[in-house]
């Protein structure tokens, strides 16, 4: 297939949503084989949760390296080596005997998975200005959000009618596809690096420099802590406090990703009415009013967790497209590191959110939601702090 952009514009959306899906592919069709593999290997759960938790480190660690690569080298020999380590990586998982193998191949997948999430947010940066480089965000985002809807209901009818491998052996054929429409991308990048390759890293420098682009890039990346944490800490919400089956948590999890698909596709029109800041600044207030439900009712009943979680989730769906396109305009060049840089923030820092919430908390429902609120009241503080002196590049 030879994607074109002026001639098949929604294909090449759709490419670019496939290859953005695959991190929540590789992480949110498993969750609800968590607790199954901890009972299957006889382990502790938080050591079980390690496959989910390092896949976010490595993943979080490599991106860096494949966005920097693919200013130097191209964005298509990045995504291809990418995507092949992340195929070959889900069958090796599928063969896993032991959690201590998983946890290994999945450092291994998350490795590969983090070339393609890197790439789209830099491709997009050299394809689009303005706001169809906001439209594009938003097109994409909404697209990808069915991957963690579909995502985990697909993971719980393999767990009924087969097993946990089949999970991660569906992982990489739905990969590979991803890749043998690669082979035919369209190389998108203007104008290569001429750095040498050991010294590749300096050039994050350039946006340590840029004050606008860190407080903006570090501010509102705190905002998806609570959702990163939310992939960890749901199952064990769910199946282990409330006793739910994993069909019924597939269904409430398929639920927080429609709203924030929602939100994602509610974005463009809003924003066009009533601006770019404005709209921030009602995403985080929802995401305030949204964690307050959840520290103040999440115990009580599930269904309190579910609707105060698909606000939440709308609220940072919302938000994503518009800040993203607003952050990644502050950059001119270096486009590559600047998404991956992004990207890495989000999920090191969400990785870590994760480890946090499923730590063996007393009352993990409180934890939860006291961090959720304080999160989105800082993120608030942060943002009301740097609106005024943000000026993109367009």
């Amino acid at each position: 297939m030879n994607f074109n952009l002026e001639k098949h514009k929604a294909l090449y959306v759709i490419f670019l949503a496939m290859l953005a899906a695959t991190p929540p592919l590789s992480t949110d069709m498993y969750l609800a084989a968590i607790p199954q593999l901890a009972d299957l290997w006889q382990v502790e759960k938080h050591l079980a949760n390690l496959t989910l938790v390092l896949w976010f480190a490595a993943f979080s660690v490599f991106i860096l390296v494949a966005g920097s690569l693919s200013d130097k080298y191209g964005r298509k020999p990045i995504l291809l080596a990418g995507l092949t380590l992340f195929v070959s990586a889900s069958f090796l998982c599928a063969a896993s005997q032991n959690v201590y193998q998983l946890i290994v191949f999945r450092v291994l997948q998350g490795m590969g998975a983090a070339a393609p999430s890197a790439i789209v947010m830099a491709i997009i940066r050299d394809r689009f200005t303005g706001n169809e480089r906001q439209q594009a965000i938003a097109y994409v985002m909404t697209i990808v959000a069915v991957a963690p809807m579909v995502a985990p209901i697909i993971g719980a009818l393999l767990l009924e009618w087969f097993s946990w491998r089949f999970i991660f052996m569906t992982q990489g054929t739905m990969v590979l596809l991803s890749l043998l429409i690669a082979l035919s991308f369209r190389e998108t990048i203007p104008e290569r690096l001429t750095t040498p390759l050991f010294q590749l890293v300096t050039r994050y420098r350039v946006h340590f420099g840029n004050r606008e682009f860190m407080f903006a890039s570090l501010g509102m990346g705190i905002l998806s802590l609570p959702f990163y944490g939310f992939i960890a800490f749901s199952p064990i919400y769910y199946i282990s406090i409330f006793g739910l089956s994993e069909r019924m948590f597939s269904l409430f999890f398929g639920i927080n990703a429609l709203s924030s698909m929602a939100g994602a596709y509610a974005a463009t029109a809003i924003t066009r009415r009533i601006g770019d800041k404005p709209a921030i600044t009602l995403s985080i207030a929802g995401c305030i009013l949204a964690a307050a439900g959840v520290a103040l009712l999440a115990a009580q009943h599930y269904i309190f967790f579910l609707l105060f979680m698909a606000l939440f989730s709308f609220c940072i769906g919302f938000s994503r497209p518009v800040s993203g396109a607003l952050i990644l305009g502050l950059v001119k060049t270096d486009v590559g590191s600047a998404s991956s840089f992004l990207i890495f923030y989000q999920f090191i820092s969400g990785a870590l959110c994760m480890a946090f919430v499923t730590y063996r908390w007393q009352h993990p429902v409180m934890v939860y939601g006291l961090l959720t609120l304080a999160t989105a009241l800082l993120v608030l503080l942060i943002w009301k702090s740097i609106e005024k002196g943000i000026n993109p590049i367009h």
